[in-house]
């Protein structure tokens, strides 16, 4: 039997893991519109050790001071991926997303990608050191649709 689906709302935003497979997908539902996270190799050629977004394994909802937050944990070859989603102080209505990914070899691709519900990719580049290290990347999802937060570097495609 499948684990029961995780779900966590910043206002009127809205964010839902389920279990697909071998690992937890999930959406962002928002004023701003939807957006469905991309973790698969689709493209002839793709490498599975670096899928287009992090791969969790993992995904538990936790009490915090600030309001709670949801974290999860996963791997994809020698990498290891952590994800903390929380709500931003200042921002109603919007969801923080703060990644991670301990890197053993250079990667081919690493940062998250989403399909919005118009069929548009965006796809968030994260700034990768020379390994070994920890690349970190971080991004909101709200009313203005999905933002960059420090660290990032993004690029959108229809």
């Amino acid at each position: 039997m499948p684990p029961t689906a995780v779900e966590f709302a910043s206002g009127r935003s809205r964010l839902r893991f389920w279990w697909a497979g071998d690992r937890w997908r999930h959406a962002v539902i928002t004023p701003a519109g939807q957006w469905e996270s991309l973790e698969e190799c689709e493209q002839p050629g793709d490498d599975p050790n670096w899928p287009r977004s992090p791969v969790f394994t993992e995904v538990s909802l936790v009490d915090s001071a600030a309001g709670g937050a949801v974290l999860g944990v996963g791997l994809a070859g020698r990498s290891h991926f952590s994800l903390a989603v929380s709500r931003p102080p200042h921002r109603p209505d919007t969801l923080l997303f703060e990644a991670a990914c301990r890197i053993q070899d250079l990667p081919i691709w690493l940062g998250s990608t989403y399909r919005g519900a118009d069929g548009g990719i965006v796809r968030l580049a994260a700034r990768v050191p020379d390994p070994p290290a920890t690349a970190c990347w971080a991004y909101q999802i709200g009313p203005r649709g999905i933002e960059v937060v420090a660290g990032m570097a993004a690029t959108a495609s229809g």
